[in-house]
C-alpha cells in the first residue's frame, strides 16, 4: 500500500513540475514538448481499436477516469461533455479508464450516453490493464493506481490524476491543465488554439 501511494505522490509530483514549466515556456513561446505518445492498442467505446496512428493528424484532449466513481470523475466527465461542445472541429476527446477490467467497451458506451459523448469527438478507452496503465503513466505522465485498501469506498477503488493532457497533431503532450483550476476549461480551449495556430 505504501508504495502504491508513494508512486501517486512521486506522480502527481512529476506532473506538477511539468505544469508549471508548461506554464513558464507558455509565457514564453512555443509550448515545450513535455513526453511523447508511444505505440498502443487499446479499444474505444464502439468495440474499435485504437492506437497512435488513430489520433495523428488530430490534436488530442485527454483524461482519466472510471465508471464506477461517483465523485470526482463525474467531474472530469462533465468538464469533457462541456469542453465537446466547445472545441474546435477536428479535435479529439480522449478518456482512459483507471477500472479496465469492469469498464468494458459496452461499459464504456453506456457512460458516454450519460455525457451525451459523440463517438465521431470522445473516445473513451479501455483494455489490457498494462498497456492502459502505460499510456496514463509513462506517455501522458497522469499517475494512476489501485487503492490498494481491503474494501474501499467506490471513488477510492483507483487513485488517479484529475488532470487534462493536451496532446499536438504529431501525439506530443504539450500542456496538463489541473481540472480543479476555476477556468481549467477554458484554458484547454486556448491551449487547443494555440496548437492549431489561430491564438
Amino acid at each position: 500500500m505504501e508504495s502504491h501511494i508513494q508512486r501517486v505522490l512521486w506522480g502527481a509530483l512529476v506532473a506538477s513540475l511539468l505544469a508549471v514549466s508548461a506554464v513558464y515556456f507558455r509565457s514564453r513561446g512555443a509550448p515545450p514538448v513535455l513526453s511523447q505518445l508511444h505505440d498502443f492498442s487499446l479499444t474505444n467505446q464502439l468495440g474499435q481499436t485504437v492506437g497512435k496512428e488513430s489520433l495523428k493528424g488530430r490534436i488530442s484532449v485527454v483524461n482519466i477516469v472510471f465508471t464506477r466513481c461517483p465523485t470526482q470523475c463525474r467531474r472530469l466527465s462533465a468538464q469533457m461533455q462541456r469542453l465537446q461542445s466547445r472545441i474546435p472541429s477536428g479535435v479529439r476527446l480522449v478518456s482512459l479508464t483507471a477500472d479496465p477490467e469492469y469498464d468494458t467497451p459496452e461499459v464504456l458506451k453506456r457512460y458516454g450516453l450519460e455525457y451525451q459523448a459523440s463517438s465521431e469527438k470522445w473516445w473513451m478507452l479501455t483494455g489490457p490493464k498494462a498497456e492502459v496503465y502505460r499510456v496514463a503513466t509513462a506517455d501522458l505522465k497522469f499517475a494512476v493506481v489501485e487503492s490498494g485498501e481491503p474494501s474501499p469506498k467506490l471513488e477510492d477503488l483507483f487513485i488517479h490524476t484529475a488532470d487534462f493532457g493536451v496532446l499536438d497533431s504529431k501525439g506530443r503532450l504539450r500542456f496538463i491543465i489541473h481540472s480543479e483550476d476555476s477556468d481549467a476549461e477554458d484554458q484547454v480551449i486556448r491551449s487547443v488554439k494555440r496548437l492549431k495556430g489561430i491564438l
